[in-house]
Formats: structure tokens, C-alpha cells, sequence
């Protein structure tokens, strides 16, 4: 087809058109008539009208426009993904906090008890031996720099640093379940209360909770370890122990777990024998003390006591089955953050410069993001508990002061007491002084106690109590003595004090002695030790007196029994042997001074008894009782503790060997098979000075002259006879037995067991004396009964955003269950 010029359009009437725009009307004819030679002005439209475009700098335009555009609408798009992520992570946070403090406070309200942790001996970045809080586990963090840039990260990292995380660690003991009944052929075999058959996924009795609450035997540990032990921790967000990396993370994270410390298991025992016993669970504890046998099914050792207080128990330290035990319990163990972006320790450090604080060693300071805290009481009264019960009345039960006090709250942990003695005041500074109970900042170092002990303590020296002052007692020694099985705990502490601080030769500091022990899970003081406590702890007893306890014959060196009549033993009172026979020769000395020239002849016969002085009377290794007048000490006999056992004095079938009884106690005229004792000191005859206070005249009761010559009241002799006879009736610890000249004592021993108590109270013409009537004390400690949880969720939302979402939570539960 042929071509077609393009011709102007004409307007109506014939007159050509403008020059404009030329259109096709033959689009697809276009292409082939360009080639045609045609000009004009048409052309040129034409030709602008097709070919025109953008040009460079209209381009550049567009694209920088386009770019702003992005800018302003795509960054905060962006930012809004993360903001809105980190509110997530801050939800999150705030979801599972409010979650674990709930199920927290709820499982320690329904336990029956919170463990004390207690000061622990262990080793610590090398040291062994060292004092550790049970209540804290110790974990291993990077090393930083040191110097004047110090508090960065290493690179290269250096093996890790051991830091202790302080009460990271709680117990709770939860109330027994299910039946007592224990098939005695398969131990350690539990029931499935509901379908009645053994359920051998069980590892302790279930069911319903017994009545009345007791302990049960499962533990639930909460405790903050990494997520996994058996590598070193990493985290990869905030660049302040180590670089940030794309490392996957290994935080510290809280665990929940509930096992049983102890089992029923087969044992070699060392006796050579095989026999089920209930022994540590070796599967998650270590055992304390001696092992028993080998397991029969791993060939393991066994011991009964498993060592729940280990702050060491997740760190892989190369100890033998350690690492089995971690694996063990992290099969038990249940992550209660998450196992990735949740950290439950916080670096301390400089926000200006993000510099870590740390020690001069690069160690850093890290802050644990749970704690498991007892609430804290302070300077609470303990309250003295009734002296004398009904049916221990006694002449002297009024002077009688407490041997237990009771504190507000139980379950006690970290406690300083304080000690304001009898006679104590603050306005005079030579009564000023008391005595504290107290952990010291040496504790551990050389020539130092171990933990706790008690101290004398002068204001006029020191203005902090929490320092400084003199050891009387080693409280962590006594302790441990009884929980080895050692001799003597009461010597051992005594002794390890004064070779110390050799308190033992000053006369202030022994009449300031108050000794107590502390039962810190029913919050009690108890301030009195039981006389097979005492004896020489390198001498072991004998098998027939295993308490050490002291005893003393009713015959001299002749084994018959003889009546002031009768006896044949002379010579004076202080050199024989027996109770008989020392009271058949006191009877005659003063039956025979008709002229008074001995000072004894108008004392009248009724005062001479057949009696035991227990402050003179030794342990039966020899060590002095604690009663002893030369010790300085205000001890006393607690009421109703003692147990006289002697030959029974009543006739009968087999009158004629010897049989042993114990003896009952009344307050005068001791008959048959009874005695007569001093719980305190009585008031000696005498008259009141112009102080008020009581001056002994023995003149009052018939003795003069020889008998009263050279007698000091303050100081005990064994030969005068006032001091070693008639004085001794007035003082603690005096034993009188059926004084009737003609019923001797049968042949054999006398032993004594009681209590000596260190408190004392003022009674009588000495109560209106100044200063303090009876020792009083106050407890600072910190309770287990009202727990506090304080909780900080640490999430990091993503390696993009370094700054993590905190949400700290606290609550407070109380262990409603516990029984004092």
C-alpha cells in the first residue's frame, strides 16, 4: 500500500489550521511514513512530539526526591518493627515475672519450712577451706581489664573468674504425703494412691497431706546456674565481658527442680554385710561424713548425710562424678525465664564510658537478679521462758532466771546477739560492758574463728560492736563438735576461744561468761549445756561411764557400811573418802567439841549431812565441773535438769546386792531414796550493810574460833570447815541425801547428770541493787518465716537492640506451715 503525505486540517469555511500537533491516524502505518522526505513545520512537531524525554538533571532530581521519601517513610518503619519488638520483650517480661513471683510465693506459703544455708566450708577460686553462704551459688564470669583504662573485655578472653552469687539459692521443704507404711522387704517402693500399684516413677510417698504438717521427704530448689553447665558463659548482646558475637547464648537462667536428698538403696556395708538402707541420693548430692558401705548396684560409695549446702553443686570443677550429678540435675531441673535472651545476672558498669567495675584483680562485680531474701528483724527481745514449772518447785526457785529465750519470728539466719548482763547499766562505764554474738570479718583467717562466736565487748574500746572485742565462746566449734560426734563440745569451744584470746585468766571476763547455744529453726536462745559436755577431749571415756558424767562412792577405803558408831576411819574431814564415811567424821567432830574448843561444839548435829558439793566435785576425767569456785563463773544448775541414779537404799528381796535406782528429789528432810539439791545460790546467815547488801556472819548459826578462822566468804578452801562444810549448804550445786545417822548409804556410786545454765537473775535483798535485774537479750536476724523474693527479668529483645527490657517484681510469703 502506498504511503500517505499527511496533510493540515482545515477548519470549517475552508482556512487552513494552525500549526499544532500532527496525529496519526494510522498508528501502525507510522514507522514506514517517517521514512518519507516530508518537512515543514509538521515535521517538526512531529518529531517533538515523539522523540521528547527526561533529561540528566531531571533525573537526579526525581531519584534524590524518591530517596527522601524512602528515608522519611521506610526508617521509621523500621524502627517501629524494633520498638514494637522490644515491647514485646518488655511484656514478656512483665508476663513471666508476675508468673514466677506468684509460684514462688504460693509453694513457700504451703512448705513447711525454708532451709537455712548456713556458712559453709568450700573451696573458692583455689582456696580451699573457705566460708561460704549455702544460700549462694558460686558461678564463673569473663575476666576484664585492669589499669587506667581497666573494665574492658579481653581479647583474647582469659579463663574465667568465680563469683558468688549471695542467696540465689532457697530449699523448700515441702509437707509430707501419702501413707507411712514402708514394705520393710522392698523400701523404697511407692504407691500410686488412686490405681493402689507400685509406681516405680515415684521417689517419695504421694497422696493426700499429712496431718499434723511434718517435713516430708522432697526438696524443691529454685537456684540460678547457666543454661549450660558444662560451658562457659556467653552472651553476645552487650559488649561488656566479652565481644559481641554471633555465637549462640549462654545465659544464666533460674531453674526450678524437686528431688529427694535421700533414698532407699542396697549397701555393701563395711561391716561386710549387704542391707537396704536409706542413704544421700548420690545421683544429685555429695554425702558429709564417713561413708557407710558401697551402692551394691554402682559400686559407688554411700554416706547418710547428704551435703545439701554446696554453692558449688552446678560448676563443673573436675571433681569426680560431677559432672554426672550436673547432667542429673538438669534432667530434673526445669527452666522457669527461658532458655535464650533472659540473663539472671547484671554487669555493673560506668554508663558514660561502659567501663565494668572491678576489683584490681579484673574480677567484675555482678548482680544477681534473684534473690531469695529472709526478712530482717531487728533488736527483737527474746522472751525468757518460765524458769520453774509446776512440781519443780524449790526454796530457791524465785533466783531461778530462764535458760531459753524465744524470739518473735523462727527460722533464724545471720544473727547477732546481744548480752546486757545482771547488774548491767550505761551510766556507770565499769558496768557498761556485754557481750555479742557475731560473725568477725576475720572469720577464716589465721588465728581467727571459723564463724560465729561470742565476744566481750567495752564500749570505752570500740564504737562499733560488730568489731574489735574479746572471744569467750567459738559457737561454729560447738557446733561442729556435735555434729561430728565429737567429745566435749562445750571444752573444745572454750578452750579454742581462750587460745585466742586467753580470756580464761581474767577474773572480768570470766564473770561475764554467758555461753548459749542457738536452735536458729524455733528462733530459741538456750543458755544452758549439759555436764557431758565437759571433759578433756584428748582423753576418751571409759566404757563404763561413757558421759564422763561425775561420780563419787557412799564408801571409804573399806567397802563396809558403818554409822558414826560404828566408823573406824579418823583424821580430818578433808582427807577421807566416801559419803558415808566423810559424814560419820564430821558427825563425830562436832558430837565430840563438848568444849567448843574445835569453834564447831553449839552448831547444832542437824546441819551435818551426807551430801555431794557438785561445784568441787570433778568429771570423771578429772576436769573441773564448771560450778567450780576457782572458774569465777555464774553458773547454775538448771531446775529439774539433774538425774540422780545411787544403790537403792529400801529393803527388800536382794537387799543384799547392790541395785541402782534413780533418786526423787523433794525440798527438805531428804528420807529414803531422796535428795535435796540447790538449783542457785540461798541467802547465808548474815546481816545487810549499810548498801543493802548481804555480809555472811556464820557466828549466827554457832561457829566461832577455829572453825571460823581464816574463812573468806569470796574464796572456797577444802580445809576450813566453814568454807568446805557449812557454806556449801548455801551454794548452787549442793546435793544433801538421807542425813539419818543410823540409814547410811549401801555400798557403791553415786552419778549425777544435770545442766548448767549461765543466765542468772537477782532475788531477794539483791534485786533493788542497780542496774539490770536478769541477763537480757536482743537478736538482729533475719528470718525464714517471712521470705522475700526479689525478682528482675533481664530480656534482650534481638542482637540489634543491645539495651535489654527490665522489669523488677517483689513479694513476700510468709511459711505458714512451720511448727515451733
Amino acid at each position: 500500500m502506498e504511503p500517505r503525505l499527511l496533510q493540515p486540517r482545515t477548519r470549517p469555511g475552508g482556512e487552513p489550521a494552525k500549526a499544532g500537533p500532527v496525529e496519526s491516524r494510522y498508528p501502525q502505518e507510522h514507522a514506514s511514513g517517517l521514512r518519507i522526505p516530508w518537512g515543514g513545520e509538521p515535521l517538526r512537531n512531529f518529531r517533538r512530539h515523539c522523540h521528547s524525554a527526561f533529561t540528566l538533571i531531571e533525573l537526579m532530581t526525581v531519584i534524590a526526591i524518591s530517596a527522601v521519601l524512602l528515608t522519611i517513610i521506610l526508617i521509621p518503619l523500621f524502627q517501629s518493627f524494633n520498638l514494637t519488638r522490644q515491647a514485646l520483650a518488655l511484656a514478656d517480661a512483665q508476663d513471666k515475672g508476675r508468673e514466677l513471683t506468684e509460684r514462688i510465693s504460693r509453694e513457700i506459703g504451703g512448705a513447711v519450712a525454708v532451709r537455712e544455708g548456713g556458712r559453709v566450708r568450700t573451696t573458692f577460686r583455689g582456696l580451699a577451706d573457705q566460708s561460704i553462704s549455702g544460700n549462694a551459688t558460686i558461678i564463673r564470669v569473663p575476666r576484664v581489664t585492669v589499669g587506667a583504662d581497666g573494665g574492658r573485655f579481653l581479647n583474647p578472653p582469659q579463663p574465667p573468674v568465680e563469683v558468688v552469687l549471695p542467696f540465689t539459692k532457697i530449699d523448700i521443704v515441702k509437707a509430707a504425703q501419702g501413707e507411712d507404711f514402708i514394705d520393710k522387704d522392698n523400701p523404697g517402693q511407692y504407691r500410686d494412691p488412686i490405681s493402689g500399684k507400685i509406681d516405680p516413677t515415684l521417689t517419695s510417698p504421694k497422696g493426700q497431706v499429712k496431718l499434723s504438717i511434718a517435713p516430708g521427704q522432697t526438696l524443691v530448689r529454685w537456684f540460678v546456674a547457666l543454661h549450660n553447665p558444662l560451658l562457659e558463659y556467653n552472651n553476645p548482646y552487650d559488649g561488656l565481658l566479652q565481644a559481641r558475637n554471633g555465637d549462640r547464648d549462654n545465659l544464666y537462667v533460674l531453674y526450678r527442680a524437686e528431688v529427694t536428698p535421700r533414698r532407699w538403696r542396697s549397701v555393701n556395708l563395711t561391716s561386710g554385710t549387704t542391707q537396704m538402707r536409706y542413704v544421700a541420693d548420690s545421683r544429685y548430692f555429695e554425702f558429709e561424713g564417713n561413708a557407710v558401705g558401697t551402692d551394691a548396684g554402682t559400686g559407688e560409695p554411700v554416706g547418710l548425710v547428704p551435703k545439701l549446702d554446696d554453692p558449688r553443686f552446678m560448676l563443673n570443677d573436675g571433681v569426680v562424678g560431677k559432672d554426672a550429678r550436673i547432667a542429673n540435675w538438669l534432667r530434673k531441673a526445669v527452666v522457669q525465664t527461658e532458655i535464650s535472651r533472659f540473663d539472671m545476672i547484671q554487669t555493673i558498669y560506668d554508663l558514660a564510658s561502659r567501663r565494668v567495675r572491678h576489683d584490681n584483680d579484673g574480677i567484675p562485680q555482678v548482680l544477681p537478679l534473684v534473690q531469695f531474701r529472709p526478712s530482717h528483724v531487728g533488736s527483737d527481745p527474746a522472751e525468757g521462758m518460765v524458769a520453774v514449772r509446776p512440781g519443780d518447785e524449790s526454796a530457791d526457785g524465785t533466783a531461778s532466771a530462764p535458760d531459753v529465750y524465744t524470739t518473735k519470728m523462727s527460722q533464724m539466719s545471720n544473727p547477732t546477739i546481744r548480752t546486757w548482763p545482771v547488774g548491767w547499766t550505761n551510766q556507770n562505764g565499769d558496768a557498761d560492758n556485754y557481750l555479742v554474738g557475731r560473725f568477725d570479718p576475720e572469720n577464716g583467717l589465721t588465728g581467727r574463728p571459723r564463724g560465729l562466736s561470742i565476744y566481750f565487748y567495752d564500749p570505752a574500746l570500740s564504737q562499733d560492736d560488730y568489731i574489735g572485742g574479746v572471744e569467750l565462746f567459738d559457737l561454729d566449734l560447738y557446733n561442729d563438735t556435735i555434729a561430728r560426734g565429737g567429745l566435749y563440745p562445750f571444752s573444745q569451744a572454750m578452750k579454742a576461744a581462750d587460745d585466742r584470746s586467753g580470756w580464761l585468766s581474767n577474773s572480768m571476763y570470766r564473770s561475764a561468761f554467758t555461753p548459749y547455744n542457738l536452735d536458729t529453726a524455733r528462733g530459741r536462745i538456750i543458755a544452758s549445756f549439759g555436764i557431758d559436755e565437759f571433759g578433756n577431749p584428748n582423753q576418751e571415756p571409759t566404757l563404763a561411764n561413757p558421759s564422763n558424767l561425775p561420780i563419787v562412792t557412799t564408801t571409804g577405803v573399806d567397802l563396809n557400811v558403818f554409822t558414826p558408831r560404828t566408823e573406824i576411819q579418823t583424821g580430818a574431814f578433808n582427807t577421807v573418802v566416801g559419803i558415808n564415811t566423810r559424814f560419820n567424821v564430821l558427825y563425830n567432830l562436832v558430837e565430840a567439841d563438848v568444849t567448843n574448843a574445835n569453834g564447831v561444839g553449839n552448831l547444832d548435829l542437824s546441819r551435818i549431812h551426807r551430801a555431794i558439793d557438785l561445784r568441787v566435785t570433778p568429771m570423771a576425767d578429772g576436769t573441773p565441773s564448771p560450778l567450780n569456785p576457782g572458774y569465777g563463773f555464774k553458773a547454775s544448775i538448771v531446775p529439774g535438769s539433774e538425774i540422780i541414779e545411787g544403790p537403792d537404799q529400801s529393803p527388800g528381796v536382794g537387799y543384799d546386792t547392790t541395785r541402782y535406782v534413780r533418786y526423787n528429789r523433794v525440798n527438805a528432810d531428804p528420807g529414803v531414796n531422796q535428795y535435796v539439791i540447790n538449783y542457785k545460790d540461798r541467802p547465808e546467815p548474815g546481816l545487810l550493810n549499810g548498801s543493802g547488801v548481804l555480809v555472811p556472819d556464820y557466828t549466827r548459826i554457832g561457829l566461832s574460833g577455829a572453825a571460823i578462822a581464816g574463812f573468806n566468804p569470796t574464796i572456797y578452801s577444802g580445809t576450813n570447815f566453814t568454807s568446805a562444810v557449812i557454806q556449801p549448804q548455801y551454794k548452787t550445786g549442793y546435793l544433801q541425801f538421807n542425813s539419818n545417822p543410823n540409814q547410811p548409804l549401801p555400798p557403791g556410786q553415786i552419778r549425777v547428770y544435770y545442766r548448767v545454765q549461765f543466765t542468772a537473775a537477782r532475788s531477794g535483798s539483791n534485786a533493788n541493787l542497780p542496774g539490770a535485774r536478769q541477763d537480757t537479750f536482743a537478736v538482729d536476724y533475719d528470718s525464714r518465716e517471712l521470705m522475700n523474693v526479689l525478682l528482675t527479668i533481664r530480656n534482650y529483645p534481638q542482637s540489634s537492640a543491645p539495651n535489654p527490657q527490665n522489669v523488677t517484681l517483689k513479694a513476700t510469703a510468709r511459711v505458714r506451715n512451720y511448727l515451733r
